[in-house]
């Protein structure tokens, strides 16, 4: 898995850098001086997690505007039947989004563990943490909503084109259609 091995190599490179940190005050250097190398990646760190970041708040944009057109569709009676996710594809597609940016949120939490383990603490550190977290939290929550939403949409439409089938039989059967029916089964969309 790539998110193991960079929190692997994020943890081999600290006690890299806080071995070098402890040889460097011994041989006389300001504490702050030679705590410089493990600043050095807390900031790579953080100016990689802001990136990441800016990209999962647009995946999240994304996904709201799919869960937008969703709505719409459902709202509209001739949309009502389209877009069915009759293999459950799309459902898939984003729990697998979910569980990848899930991964991600345990790296995040790996490294900051990683620097605590060291004693570093930093604002900087933990203020992109949460922030990251809060972005990947939103996405899930938008994501589980589109997920729901094309469940129930897929329900409705499933229910509607029975319905239509039905009719269709009744019209060539000549029978009278039940038309509280039908009025339920739209009312139950």
């Amino acid at each position: 898995m790539r998110q193991d091995r960079l929190s692997a190599h994020i943890g081999i490179t600290l006690q890299k850098l806080r071995k070098m940190e402890t040889r460097l005050s011994r041989a006389g250097l300001p504490p702050c001086l030679a705590s410089l190398p493990v600043w050095a990646l807390c900031l790579i760190y953080c100016v990689t997690m802001r990136n990441k970041a800016v990209r999962i708040v647009r995946i999240e944009q994304r996904i709201r505007g799919w869960l937008g057109s969703i709505r719409e569709l459902s709202r509209h009676e001739k949309g009502r039947t389209e877009l069915i996710d009759m293999d459950s594809g799309m459902r898939n597609d984003i729990e697998t989004t979910k569980r990848s940016l899930l991964a991600l949120r345990d790296a995040c939490l790996d490294v900051g563990t990683m620097f605590g383990s060291i004693g570093f603490r930093s604002r900087l550190l933990a203020h992109t943490q949460h922030r990251f977290m809060a972005a990947i939290d939103a996405s899930c929550t938008t994501a589980t909503a589109l997920q729901l939403a094309l469940q129930s949409h897929d329900r409705c439409a499933l229910a509607l084109l029975r319905e239509m089938a039905q009719v269709g039989h009744s019209a060539l059967a000549s029978a009278p259609v039940d038309p509280d029916a039908a009025t339920a089964a739209r009312s139950a969309c």
